[in-house]
């Protein structure tokens, strides 16, 4: 089997495994992410249908024009994030997705990730966010000590096609000690690695032009080296005037499942959360 092979193959268990953890008969809501390896969980989650181990009635939310396709194409049942009600009125927190099953671009020892590659990061952070759980499934080439590390195409920021342009001298603006509105620079820690973000335009392939979100947005893509601070790029990003939304995904992920070269699978916790149980 070719390494090529072995990497898909690795892949695919990986997103079993979770899609075997996480997806049983109680789950009633799932969130269905983007990207190649979600692929093979949509493969599970059709056998595991044919064998009558889900919900007789899962409801699935895609996150994109692709992940609705997988979903119809398995024979599942798609619904629009609006049209879930809230799982737990009583509880602390929003939820109306009892599990996401999403990939990732790459992913760091704390769980934070880089997502959004294939630009569907705006509709996979709404679905998040409303889920009581978040698995991230990948190949080991986007395992990361720290963000920005092995993933090289910069971050990837959703805006407004009306003024991308000045958007994009914005963000080449920020300098790595920037912080949000009310917090000191004087002491701050640098957030990322390069003096200033570049940030590009992605560019649509077998098309003339930028590529188009499914939301109708732009896509810029911002390089600034390591990411020594998530939850703080994150923020200032968002901070822009038309900017829409960030391809980052700080303290979302509860569980992370890869596939590894060697065909093997390993199973990842946010770093700091191991070390308070120990």
């Amino acid at each position: 089997m070719s390494s090529l092979n072995l990497v898909e193959q690795s892949k695919r268990s990986a997103a079993f495994a979770a899609v075997d953890k996480h997806v049983g008969p109680t789950v009633r809501v799932l969130g269905v992410g983007s990207g190649s390896t979600v692929v093979y969980a949509a493969e599970r989650l059709l056998e595991l249908k044919r064998l009558n181990k889900l919900h007789p009635e899962l409801l699935c939310v895609p996150t994109s024009f692709q992940s609705k396709q997988l979903i119809v194409d398995a024979g599942l049942r798609a619904s629009d994030l609006d049209d879930l009600p809230e799982l737990d009125p009583g509880s602390g927190s929003f939820a109306s997705i009892d599990v996401t099953i999403d990939g990732a671009d790459e992913v760091d020892a704390e769980l934070n990730a880089i997502k959004g590659g294939g630009g569907a990061h705006l509709r996979e952070k709404l679905v998040a966010a409303a889920s009581r759980k978040l698995v991230l499934i990948a190949d080991y080439r986007k395992d990361s000590e720290v963000l920005g590390d092995k993933w090289d195409k910069g971050v990837p920021v959703e805006v407004s096609p009306l003024a991308w342009s000045t958007i994009k001298r914005q963000l080449e603006r920020m300098v790595p000690k920037s912080r949000v509105q009310g917090v000191s620079t004087a002491d701050a820690a640098a957030a990322f690695e390069f003096n200033h973000p570049i940030a590009v335009l992605r560019q649509a392939v077998r098309k003339a032009g930028p590529v188009v979100t499914d939301n109708g947005n732009f896509i810029l893509d911002v390089s600034m080296g390591k990411i020594y601070d998530p939850l703080a790029v994150e923020q200032l990003l968002k901070m822009v005037p038309g900017v829409i939304e960030v391809g980052i995904f700080s303290s979302m992920a509860a569980e992370a499942w890869f596939g590894n070269e060697d065909g093997s699978i390993a199973c990842r916790y946010p770093r700091s959360q191991i070390k308070k149980q120990d």
